[in-house]
């Protein structure tokens, strides 16, 4: 009996588990083109009915359990449900406002004073455009009571001087600038000056290039490929940095539902929720000022890089590189997985700002998703690769990610001239308290995500990174006008060098 009619090797072929020698490669013979067009279209098919099955899924109840995404059509039947905020220094109902930037945005200035937020996200709106809006929804003083007007925490806002701040110079300066350059780049491309502000169809390649990279490198990582236990890692970070940041801070799309849901596709860093009340909440508001900004005192045990953070014996050797090498391998499973629940117990985060408890069904999804974090990151490899690999596939993708992060990070505002830098003006502030490193260097650009443009990224969030080399030399120029420190420094090595610096001096006991 021939290989092709033997009963056995066609029981394999199949789908049976019988022994068989028959070669892969002469297994495609028993399908015909026919069946293989027939399971493509299928595939396809399948492929778009689950695709368009999720979406009106998560349009029409992800709401309910993605509390932040909802809109005033999912409020309106119940009045107890309200989404109250305080702006210079005035109470508004915003439970029925369908704000052009989604409701995730409203949803982070809930009972807080979201005076610092509403600023520095309308960078193209007239003053006089945004009070008219605001004022149909002020609550009146005999209301506030009856509505439940009251801060999640009595001492939100504060520090900044907003009096004047419209007529400003400095901070009128920056919004002619920007009105200015992303008005001719909307005429030019016939968009919206909003439009014209997120990420350009040139960055959009690029964010699904490097997506695209790092699928395919996947399959090869979870076969145990030695190269890509490093390239892996590092093609997640490359990725999600240069877009996953700009999502969250509702730079990206002008439609919210892409800034909101696309992070979720790389939930290494944190949980998007819990990213928005460390970073913009807190850390974009507030940026080094004590007590406001949760940054400062992620780990206040182990590193001291703030005065508002108590001296301890722990930190004489803090400015040692293996001390700063094993905080830094480890601060990411801190920030995504212990800094995560200490906040959802204790309502705080970094006990600085305020975190409200969540429903059931968003708690439960949270959990979920932390616990698929786990599984993806640290856990898998121990049901694929023998265990003495998977030790090492289990940690080392971790603590590339961890180093990644954290090297990125760290060297912007912790430095001698911005850690304790301060201005009551927000704007100044912003400046003052940022270091830009490498703005001549692509490498730094692109390893970095735009954050190596500090300056530029806190005076302008919502504002998609790849317009920031454009926009960096004329902020300069206005700093130097205005008389505001601009600080830069030539890339990576420079820039750990002011950071260690800064780590040694705060080592010191203080007197």
């Amino acid at each position: 009996m021939s290989p092709t009619t033997d009963p056995i090797c066609h029981a394999q072929a199949i789908g049976f588990d019988a022994p068989c020698s028959l070669p892969l490669s002469e297994t495609f013979e028993y399908f015909s083109s026919s069946d293989f067009a027939l399971f493509a279209i299928v595939l396809i098919l399948s492929t778009a009915v689950f695709s368009f099955g999720l979406v009106w899924c998560i349009q029409n109840y992800g709401p309910y359990i993605f509390t932040e995404a909802k809109s005033p059509i999912h409020r309106k039947n119940n009045d107890k449900d309200r989404l109250l905020t305080r702006i210079h220094s005035k109470w508004y109902d915003l439970s029925t406002f369908e704000h052009p930037g989604g409701p995730v945005a409203l949803s982070l200035i809930h009972k807080r004073d979201g005076t610092a937020l509403f600023e520095s996200h309308h960078p193209f709106m007239t003053r006089e455009k945004l009070f008219k809006i605001l004022g149909k929804y002020q609550v009146s003083k005999e209301d506030e009571a009856k509505l439940g007007c009251v801060l999640m925490d009595d001492n939100d806002g504060g520090h900044y001087v907003w009096d004047g701040i419209d007529n400003e110079e400095f901070s009128s300066d920056l919004k002619v600038l920007l009105n200015r350059y992303f008005g001719a780049i909307a005429k030019e491309r016939g968009i919206s000056v909003n439009e014209a502000s997120k990420a350009t169809p040139a960055r959009w390649c690029l964010v699904i290039g490097l997506i695209t990279c790092f699928f395919a490198s996947v399959p090869f990582f979870v076969g145990g490929n030695w190269i890509c236990l490093l390239l892996t890692p590092l093609l997640a970070w490359v990725a999600s940095v240069n877009y996953w940041h700009d999502g969250l801070h509702f730079s990206l799309s002008t439609d919210w539902r892409v800034n909101a849901w696309l992070p979720y596709l790389f939930p290494y860093f944190s949980s998007p929720w819990l990213w928005y009340h460390e970073h913009v909440i807190g850390h974009h508001s507030y940026p080094n000022v004590d007590h406001k900004d949760p940054d400062l005192a992620h780990a206040p045990q182990l590193m001291r890089e703030h005065k508002s953070i108590k001296w301890r014996p722990s930190h004489t050797n803090q400015a040692e590189w293996s001390h700063v090498l094993f905080v830094w391998s480890v601060a990411l499973a801190g920030l995504s997985l212990l800094n995560d629940a200490k906040a959802n117990l204790k309502l705080s985060y970094n006990n600085v700002v305020p975190y409200q408890s969540m429903s059931r069904p968003r708690l439960a999804a949270h959990v979920m998703g932390r616990v698929g974090y786990i599984f993806l990151l640290h856990v898998w490899p121990y049901f694929m690769l023998p265990l003495w690999k998977a030790i090492i596939f289990a940690t080392v993708p971790g603590i590339i990610l961890s180093l990644c992060f954290m090297v990125n990070t760290q060297i912007n505002h912790l430095t001698n001239e911005c850690s304790h830098a301060s201005d009551k003006n927000f704007y100044r502030h912003q400046v003052r308290t940022a270091q830009n490193f490498g703005n001549d260097s692509l490498f730094c650009y692109y390893f970095s995500g735009g954050l190596n443009y500090q300056i530029e990224h806190h005076l302008f969030p919502n504002i998609n990174h790849c317009h920031l080399p454009y926009l960096a030399p004329h902020v300069k120029v206005l700093c130097e006008k205005h008389n505001v420190p601009y600080h830069h420094v030539s890339g990576y090595c420079e820039a750990i060098q002011t950071h260690f610096a800064h780590t040694e001096n705060m080592a010191k006991k203080p007197e």
